[in-house]
């Protein structure tokens, strides 16, 4: 989960949910102790999850941003190139379904 709307989460994950893994861990006194925080902290620094995203819900602002969506795409493409990211299928309404795109 990359975000959830305008709302914030910060909840530990329950011990099924868990990994063993000290470096992943908010406290690494506690390992396996790992939090589920929604935006997730990297999604406003990577195109691959900006593009679609900004497809979807380009003028959304998740908390903490301070910018849309589509504001950290264009950002993230400044930053990586437009050729990081390229769309591989576009939705035909006529037919509804998928079409490939041809490069």
């Amino acid at each position: 989960m990359l975000v959830f709307g305008r709302h914030a989460i910060h909840a530990e994950r329950p011990p099924a949910a868990r990994r063993d893994d000290r470096v992943r861990t908010d406290d690494p006194n506690r390992a396996g102790a790992q939090w589920l925080t929604v935006p997730h902290a990297s999604a406003r620094e990577r195109l691959f999850v900006l593009a679609p995203l900004a497809d979807l819900a380009p003028g959304l602002r998740p908390p903490g941003w301070g910018e849309t969506v589509a504001t950290a795409r264009k950002r993230a493409e400044l930053r990586e190139g437009p050729a990081a990211v390229r769309p591989i299928a576009e939705w035909d309404r006529a037919t509804g379904a998928w079409r490939a795109r041809l490069s």
